[in-house]
């Protein structure tokens, strides 16, 4: 997993909008493509369900809880130094509000929903006294001119883990892999990735995406078919590495054929 896409950020002096270069690796946009999805789709809906609440361990729907599951395991794996907060009045409101949230995560008698909903609150409240102190990008374009709209929480928890951006993008995109998912998980379900899980998540829950009308349906009729196939051979298969490999090509072999079909 690399950051290479990565390159340097420029502000665009007409707009004041943060501008960065990402790089869609490969198994990203064949993930994207075979579910029908756009490349900024996935992205928004991952920044909007990154949240600090959950970071803290609060009780959130599962959207939230796997988004900001990729930024701990980006976390992990850069291991940055955090910049301490110097300004005192951004440290005493964030305070005020880590606190807040502190108890109502202790707090007993609240359903699910009643505790995600007031968080969602508390948040609110934080972002408009704070957000005027700090310098965080609410807007993001891209080289290929996409545009992404950055959340308070998002923005927060990039923060806390010493984390650019830019950087956390990069990783939940190189995070995604339909072949090595699927290789793990077809002889005995054993864990779904966050990245993956995330994308799950946004075709399940969207309604619009949900109910989506499939292009080339004989395309996908034909690679379902061959994929339950490769599904009863990769069972006898016990190296992980074969797998991946054999599932890999597959989807590489799919995800032509749809752009061939479009051609």
């Amino acid at each position: 997993m690399t950051l290479e896409g990565v390159n340097c950020i420029y502000i665009d002096k007409m707009n004041a909008i943060r501008r960065i270069k990402l790089n869609y690796p490969e198994e990203f946009r064949i993930a994207c493509k075979i579910n029908n999805l756009r490349y900024g789709e996935l992205i928004q809906y991952f920044i909007d369900h990154v949240s600090f609440y959950a970071f803290i361990g609060g009780d959130m729907a599962p959207p939230f809880l796997w988004a900001t599951a990729v930024s701990i395991d980006c976390k992990e794996l850069l291991n940055l130094p955090v910049e301490t907060i110097t300004d005192p009045r951004i440290q005493q409101i964030s305070l005020k509000y880590i606190k807040q949230l502190t108890a109502l995560h202790l707090s007993t008698g609240l359903s699910a929903s009643d505790e995600s909903s007031k968080s969602v609150l508390l948040m609110k409240e934080w972002s408009s006294e704070m957000l005027p102190l700090t310098d965080y990008a609410t807007d993001l374009r891209t080289e290929d001119d996409c545009h992404f709209n950055l959340t308070f929480d998002f923005n927060l928890v990039c923060r806390l883990n010493g984390i650019e951006v830019e950087r956390l993008l990069q990783y939940f995109m190189d995070s995604i892999s339909l072949a090595k998912e699927r290789a793990i998980n077809v002889i005995e379900e054993s864990r779904i990735t966050p990245g993956v899980a995330v994308l799950m998540m946004l075709i399940a829950n969207h309604e619009e995406i949900k109910n989506r009308i499939l292009p080339q349906q004989q395309v996908y009729k034909k690679y379902g078919l061959q994929l339950l196939k490769l599904d009863k051979k990769q069972k006898k298969e016990f190296d992980l590495k074969q797998r991946i490999q054999a599932y890999s090509a597959f989807y590489r072999e799919w995800y032509n054929a749809l752009n061939q079909n479009i051609n």
